[in-house]
């Protein structure tokens, strides 16, 4: 699975795609360099959206990720992008 962060950076997981009829699609990752590297914290929300596949490039999937975090501010709840 290719994914570009939102600072352009690509990466490459190794990842495999489920159907469920109870929970939807899903995907599972192996990421430990991703993870770590954008210190991903528990309750992190971690969003992969398909891109289009540009002429010429291979026909695997590719995605964009966006990674948010919730945080605290004067009593509210407010998730933003985290840029790392």
């Amino acid at each position: 699975m290719d994914v570009t962060d939102s600072l352009g950076k690509a990466w490459t997981f190794i990842g495999t795609f489920y159907a469920n009829p109870e929970v939807g699609k899903y995907v599972s990752i192996k990421w430990p360099q991703f993870s770590s590297e954008k210190e991903l914290k528990a309750n992190d929300e971690v969003i992969f959206t398909e891109r289009p596949q540009r002429e010429g490039e291979a026909p695997w999937k590719k995605f964009n990720v966006v990674i948010k975090r919730k945080i605290r501010l004067f009593g509210q709840d407010i998730w933003g992008e985290l840029k790392v």
